[in-house]
């Protein structure tokens, strides 16, 4: 089972989104909206910007990176699992199900993050999108499914956005969208996953029926 990081395991959509506004408001650029920061979020940083800021010249990428950076570490120590997923993680891990995290996140960021929440033990192997190209493309997952010598047929993929949802297409893996995180049910519904679940209870609650 592969995870997506933020929005799904980790209850950090709003603390994302509010640290891509401030960094746009830091440099004087036009703020987006909620609604256009939160669909960026599982890409890759870079891959958000020119998404969500085209008017942002190449030789101010790097500030305005640093900024929100700045941003989101500041709020860091805020963000914490939703409840129930730390159990729910270590249930399947005691279960033997294979875990695995595919994320927009820096490796760096991530494993701060895993660290921190003392999750380190849990996950056989991780991706990031500086290690692989960024969602939607499949890259992430393949490289995964390699590394674990596993076939797409029994691997589910667990997202809270369209990318993840269109990634696993990609990679031909079964997908479980939750719409607690980013991206809207109406948006998670048109990228047409295996199966949709609107809050945390029911995701653990569909997973736990079909594993442990």
């Amino acid at each position: 089972m592969i995870f997506d990081w933020d929005g799904t395991l980790l209850d950090s959509t709003h603390h994302i989104v509010g640290a891509l506004l401030g960094a746009s408001r830091d440099l004087g650029l036009r703020v987006p909206t909620r609604e256009e920061a939160g669909w960026v979020i599982g890409l890759s940083l870079q891959a958000a910007l020119y998404r969500l800021v085209p008017d942002l010249d190449e030789d101010r990428v790097d500030a305005f990176i640093d900024r929100y950076r700045t941003h989101f570490m500041a709020l860091q120590h805020e963000m914490h699992l939703f409840e129930g997923q730390a159990q729910l993680l270590h249930d399947l891990h005691a279960g033997g199900v294979v875990l695995g995290v595919a994320t927009g996140k820096s490796r760096r960021g991530l494993n701060d993050s895993i660290e921190r929440l003392g999750l380190r033990d849990l996950f056989r192997a991780t991706r990031t999108a500086d290690e692989a190209r960024g969602k939607p493309d499949p890259d992430m997952l393949l490289q995964l499914l390699a590394e674990l010598d596993l076939g797409p047929g029994s691997v589910l993929m667990v997202g809270d956005t369209t990318h993840d949802v269109l990634m696993a297409h990609a990679a031909g893996v079964d997908s479980l969208a939750v719409s607690y995180g980013a991206h809207a049910p109406s948006l998670l519904e048109s990228a047409q996953p295996t199966a949709l679940v609107a809050t945390v209870p029911d995701m653990q609650a569909w997973i736990r029926a079909r594993t442990i």
